[in-house]
């Protein structure tokens, strides 16, 4: 007989080695998914674990639906009457499902600015429930609008309709690839605002499995560096924050954004056909900017976009932020724009990006819809081998910045972590091995829209990745005194290891690499925190006298700031809520010997139309406007 005492202690060993076998069976993310806090105890991983930056990684969050409008099933209600189509070197309109007399026109236009379109020739023709011809116009890159009326005089289909005809290699010979010499390697950016790494694993599953037949590489330590798609996108194609190109290039060309060096530009000069679309009007460089004079890119959507946004809109939602012309909502436009650009895609080497907001920015769900649309695209470029010589950057600016689940814990950190991934040809690796060594080795260092401009450069001259070059540019490199390491690094170097978020570009603000702990609101030095960024708002808007000052209702939710062991700076974030208007605001300030921002203050609660006394874009999320 053992004593009971052994058998206890026997008892406790058998149900500790079950309980690790247990753990180690199950992965130990599958409990930190349905214990939330106490299992973020238990498992200590680091998604960045360097000298200079440590960032945990984000457990996936119990699952969350907040309220909102189910966005997902709803679809446009107006007709898709017309169509345009291309043969024999031809542009037709094509009409169907016709289900009474129309008299219609159509207006030909051509780009004038960012701001107009001028308006070419205008014609009229009938349509009826019969058959009806096919309506020859124009030849080549035309953009007509169309509206038809019924017999009772309403209107019954207003839409812009644009033609792409194929390149003339494509017309006069047999479809035929490139040969992708190393000069010649393209690139492709796909922009989807608001996406998180977390949000875009949550749904995108179908996209995830087709990864996995397709060479790419996913970067978790990217973020963001901007409060906004325009202070993110910036970096990315100039190399500088939006302040630094302003300074540099808006006062010489007049406010507008003409001959700034962007990316696309050097890729033009490099002998690439070039093309940039988004699907709205109100877009990167034109929602309160000034634009560009002449067409920035060789195939440009924005003077489509802009008609649609001006004359043949209307709202999916009853929020009025998803939109659509004809029967198509302005995310397909943006996608037929794409497909008809991947037969020049095939011909010539290309630099594109192509951003989506609409509607993603706005709902939870939406991101859902996406999915099967974006393996569709990838597949059709894969199937006309455009993934044979591309490089695509499947990206995002930043998490969802307002609604229901940005209030959340796990919201609130998704923020600052947009998603990034990188497909490439397989010939890449086996071509620049010691190149590539270091682009996937630096998806677990701080990444940033600098390092991806630097990395951009790069792709213009296969050459610079050659394995004595890349060792050459590296010891350069590691010689750099510490304070004047380049911002923008390309990311075939090795990243520096003492890397953190000053030296990467990344405010405090928005920096992952710190962490945060929460105190109560009533501290003294929390309110007399938040009175600070309540005076910092009234700042912004006091020039603007249609804008009602704020008061400061009250401290929802304070954290300090942990900079590291070395650091003796005291940093606070706060939640605040503002009247009149129920403001919701987040912001960081350091305090030394008087309070600083370390970043924006920015509203994580919508505002609608209550900045409608404001056409400031900068301004809008902090204007009341009286009634």
């Amino acid at each position: 007989m053992f004593p009971d005492s052994l058998k206890k202690c026997t008892r406790r060993l058998v149900w500790l080695f079950i309980g690790i076998c247990f753990m180690g069976y199950f992965n130990l993310e599958y409990l930190t998914e349905h214990f939330g806090k106490e299992s973020e105890l238990i498992v200590n991983r680091f998604v960045i674990n360097t000298t200079g930056c440590k960032v945990r990684y984000l457990p996936k969050p119990t699952k969350y639906v907040p309220f909102v409008e189910p966005i997902h099933v709803l679809e446009c209600k107006g007709p898709q009457l017309i169509s345009a189509h291309y043969e024999d070197g031809k542009n037709y309109l094509v009409a169907s499902n016709v289900e009474e007399n129309l008299q219609c026109k159509y207006w030909l236009m051509e780009r004038q600015d960012d701001r107009s379109n001028k308006y070419l020739l205008e014609r009229e023709f009938n349509l009826s429930p019969d058959e009806n011809k096919p309506i020859q116009v124009e030849s080549n890159h035309q953009m007509y609008r169309i509206q038809c009326r019924g017999a009772d005089n309403f209107i019954k289909y207003n839409d812009v309709i644009f033609f792409m005809p194929p390149p003339v290699e494509e017309r006069t010979k047999p479809p035929t690839t490139y040969d992708p010499t190393p000069e010649r390697l393209s690139v492709m950016i796909l922009g989807i605002d608001s996406m998180s790494q977390l949000h875009f694993d949550r749904n995108f599953p179908h996209l995830t499995t087709f990864l996995e037949y397709v060479p790419h590489t996913f970067f978790p330590g990217y973020s963001r560096v901007g409060m906004d798609a325009y202070d993110n996108v910036v970096p990315l194609l100039s190399g500088l924050r939006p302040d630094e190109l302003e300074t540099k290039c808006l006062s010489v060309n007049k406010s507008t954004y003409d001959n700034c060096g962007l990316l696309w530009d050097e890729f033009k000069t490099a002998g690439y056909s070039t093309s940039y679309g988004e699907d709205t009007a109100d877009g990167i460089f034109t929602d309160g900017k000034s634009g560009f004079r002449k067409k920035p890119t060789d195939f440009y959507l924005h003077p489509v976009m802009l008609e649609m946004d001006k004359y043949t809109r209307y709202s999916l939602d009853a929020n009025e932020l998803v939109h659509c012309s004809g029967g198509r909502q302005f995310n397909d436009v943006l996608n037929y724009f794409i497909d008809k650009l991947s037969f020049y895609m095939k011909t010539v080497p290309f630099f594109s990006l192509f951003w989506h907001s609409q509607g993603v920015k706005d709902y939870y769900h939406y991101a859902w819809r996406l999915d099967v649309d974006y393996v569709k695209r990838l597949k059709r470029l894969q199937e006309m081998d455009i993934l044979d010589h591309t490089v695509v950057l499947l990206m995002s600016d930043y998490g969802l910045r307002s609604g229901n689940y940005r209030l959340t814990s796990s919201g609130m950190r998704e923020e600052s972590r947009p998603f990034l991934l990188a497909i490439y040809p397989d010939w890449l690796q086996a071509k620049y091995p010691f190149a590539m060594d270091n682009f996937k080795r630096n998806a677990f260092n701080l990444v940033t829209a600098f390092d991806l401009h630097a990395t951009l450069k790069d792709l213009m001259d296969l050459n610079l990745l050659r394995d004595y070059h890349v060792e050459n540019r590296t010891h350069v490199l590691r010689n750099y005194p510490p304070k004047k390491m380049p911002r923008g690094v390309s990311l075939f170097l090795p990243l520096p290891l003492k890397r953190n978020c000053d030296a990467a570009g990344i405010p405090s603000h928005y920096c992952p690499c710190t962490d945060l702990t929460q105190i109560p609101t009533d501290d003294g030095i929390v309110v007399r925190t938040a009175r600070f960024l309540i005076a910092s708002i009234n700042g912004f808007i006091a020039p603007h006298e249609k804008c009602q000052q704020l008061r400061l209702s009250k401290v929802m939710l304070a954290y300090f700031v942990d900079l590291g062991e070395s650091s003796f700076v005291y940093e606070l974030r706060l939640r605040v809520r503002t009247v009149p208007g129920d403001g919701l605001f987040e912001g960081q300030a350091r305090l030394t010997d008087k309070f600083h921002l370390t970043g924006p203050i920015t509203r994580i609660n919508e505002y609608r139309s209550q900045s409608f006394c404001t056409n400031e874009t900068s301004i809008k999320m902090y204007c009341y406007c009286p009634d």
